[in-house]
């Protein structure tokens, strides 16, 4: 998939702007506060529904206006041209379109347009919880496997459910129903994240290398409950404790991903400037995968790359990238660096001048 005319209406500080990106690699310069990553986080929300900056949606609506509009050509792997829609308004009414029809959740456009973010807050992969390490696998498990989706949603109804019972205080037998149902998707569930980590390594360590030159990364996966036993019997030995606790203490929400080098965790191991490469690296490695098994292409969206890079890790970044059939979209305050990478490894460029809200391509 490529993004190839993206028309915006009072998102933030473009008041109105078509944007006719490349197929290839797109630079965006411009000063600070100009706009540039108001762009990016345009594209953000007509992929996934929502910004990486803000949870309100209504700050996403420039100031006196009621509501802002996106619409974007897309074309697909086939070569169609489908057109897609998001509006919306400062009293929290959404409208969704693809295809001139209305959707009814942001997931049939999100399955349309595949894209990640590279940004200043990526680092959140090895520094926080482990909701993010499981938000990281469950994105690969959305563009890769068809009923995943479905399957999630039905855990987390059924979780919710059975905490709602514990909490509560119901009788064992009452559990007991929501529990078997808890175990059967939750397996399922568990093995499509462990079938989606084995083939993900061998990509994973191939970046890592390219990158950072690192040849002892490991990735171990953790399902949220000790593996020596079933996740039923688990559930029914430590049912006692949930009970007391009012809520369910082991499934595949309490998952994680652990990333190592001889056993330390890579944070502990690795340079500040080498975990932003490795972060980068399991990202591109998401996107190797996905073409591999979809026959899809990945939209990247990377804001400020020569602040968060040296020179050196941005022409490693970019060369890799410029590997695979993908879409990039780069903010830079000077132009200079990436343009001579791009020259580097003789790779197709357009360029972008933002200014007060203003896009303009540049000649």
């Amino acid at each position: 998939m490529s993004l190839t005319t993206l028309q915006i209406t009072d998102f933030r500080n473009i008041s109105t702007a078509t944007f006719n990106p490349l197929s290839g690699l797109n630079l965006i310069c411009g000063k600070n506060g100009s706009g540039k990553t108001s762009l990016l986080e345009s594209i953000h929300y007509l992929g996934l529904g929502r910004s990486f900056r803000t949870a309100q949606s209504s700050c996403l609506i420039r100031h006196q206006a009621d509501k802002f509009s996106l619409f974007a050509q897309i074309e697909n792997s086939d070569g169609y041209y489908i057109p897609v829609g998001v509006e919306r308004h400062m009293q929290g009414a959404l409208r969704l379109r693809m295809a001139e029809n209305d959707m009814p959740t942001i997931a049939e456009i999100a399955s349309l347009l595949p894209l990640r973010m590279i940004n200043s807050q990526s680092h959140q992969l090895f520094e926080l919880g482990p909701s993010f390490r499981r938000k990281y696998l469950d994105w690969g498990l959305f563009y890769q496997t068809h009923h995943f989706l479905l399957l999630w949603r039905q855990f987390d109804r059924v979780l919710k459910q059975r905490n709602t019972l514990l909490r509560d205080k119901h009788a064992k037998n009452e559990i007991d129903v929501w529990t078997n149902e808890l175990v059967k998707i939750g397996t399922e569930l568990d093995a499509l994240r462990r079938d989606y980590i084995k083939e993900l390594i061998p990509f994973v360590e191939k970046a890592a290398h390219e990158l950072l030159g690192l040849s002892s990364l490991n990735l171990e996966y953790q399902p949220g409950w000790d593996e020596s036993d079933t996740y039923e019997n688990i559930l029914n030995k430590h049912f006692a404790e949930e009970w007391r606790a009012g809520y369910t203490l082991y499934g595949p929400h309490r998952a994680d991903l652990l990333v190592t080098i001889e056993t330390l965790p890579v944070k502990h191991f690795l340079s500040r400037g080498q975990l932003k490469l490795l972060i980068c690296a399991m990202i591109v490695a998401q996107g190797m995968l996905l073409k591999m098994k979809a026959n899809n292409r990945l939209i990247y969206l990377i804001d400020d790359l020569p602040s968060e890079l040296d020179s050196e890790g941005c022409r490693k970044l970019i060369t890799l990238l410029s590997q695979q059939p993908t879409q990039m979209f780069i903010t830079a305050i000077e132009q200079d660096v990436i343009q001579k990478i791009a020259g580097m490894i003789n790779i197709s460029l357009k360029m972008f001048h933002v200014e007060h809200g203003f896009i303009e391509p540049c000649e």
